[in-house]
């Protein structure tokens, strides 16, 4: 515990004084010395910190030539906005001339230097794809030609349908009218038959509902059967399925589709350059693993 001595002949307010000076002073130390700690710490701090040691040569070939063989197999999008070919050349460039800055213009070959400028050239040529749109296209227009046809015969279909279910409807509201009248009719002949016998010299034939049920009968299973029919037609379109008229149609359409996607993905590796992309990376990994 410390002691603080004062002066006797000190006044109360000097040695007042005197105590804030003094506690003052060390508070100022106190905070002095946890700067300086602290300063001392970070700066300690600072010297661990060590950079990332450099790669041997044989490292940085392994890692460069792994690297390549990467970009060899990449794919881009066919969407807008997504990878492209600019992005995947400015990538290989970033590459190489990493590559060619550590490891020294004397260790870079000439093997690798032609491997190099034989990509770039191929990179620079225009993209030929002139003769294969001609032929995707005219894939597409006669797959177009095959479905518009299935398609306007299915809309007839519909049609139809339509139309004899409204004919259908039509039949069984008569045939419910005639069958009421054959059942009213003995009961209005019993009521008019004593006025017949006085008055009227003529009779009338009676009329033969029987007939004309039986004719709306059949006219309306006939108008059943239509729909049916039609309606099992129109679901071996929709379904495609086996046995249909338009089966020979569907196989067409499925050839010219399973060639017109062939001539698509041909068409996406030329202008990607997939083959000469891996051709030309392969030969450049080639020259700097032979580099000594």
């Amino acid at each position: 515990m410390c002691t603080l001595l004062f002066p006797f002949n000190l006044s109360i307010h000097d040695s007042w004084n005197r105590l804030n000076q003094i506690l003052r002073q060390r508070c100022l130390t106190v905070e002095s010395c946890a700067t300086q700690m602290k300063n001392q710490s970070f700066h300690q701090r600072k010297i661990r910190i060590q950079e990332t040691p450099e790669l041997d040569f044989d490292q940085l070939k392994a890692r460069t030539i792994n690297a390549l063989n990467k970009l060899g197999q990449q794919t881009f999008s066919p969407e807008p906005g997504g990878y492209t070919l600019e992005n995947w050349t400015r990538g290989v460039n970033i590459l190489l001339n990493e590559f060619e800055k550590k490891a020294g213009a004397t260790r870079v070959s000439p093997e690798y230097l032609a491997s190099r400028h034989k990509l770039n050239e191929r990179l620079s040529e225009p993209i030929q794809t002139s003769s294969i749109d001609e032929a995707i296209s005219q894939h597409r227009s006669n797959i177009s030609v095959i479905e518009r046809r299935i398609e306007a015969e299915r809309a007839l279909m519909v049609s139809r349908i339509s139309e004899l279910k409204v004919m259908q409807t039509e039949s069984s509201a008569e045939l419910e009218r005639e069958q009421r009248r054959a059942t009213e009719a003995p009961a209005e002949q019993a009521n008019n038959s004593l006025f017949a016998r006085l008055f009227v010299r003529n009779k009338a034939t009676p009329k033969n509902y029987d007939g004309r049920i039986v004719s709306l009968e059949s006219r309306l299973a006939s108008l059943t059967g239509e729909v049916l029919e039609q309606q099992k037609q129109l679901r071996a379109i929709d379904l495609r399925l086996p046995g249909s008229r338009y089966a020979e149609d569907w196989k067409l359409l499925e050839s010219m589709q399973n060639k017109l996607n062939e001539l698509e993905k041909e068409r996406l590796d030329r202008t990607q350059l997939v083959k000469e992309r891996a051709e030309a990376t392969g030969s450049i990994a080639d020259a700097i693993s032979r580099i000594p």
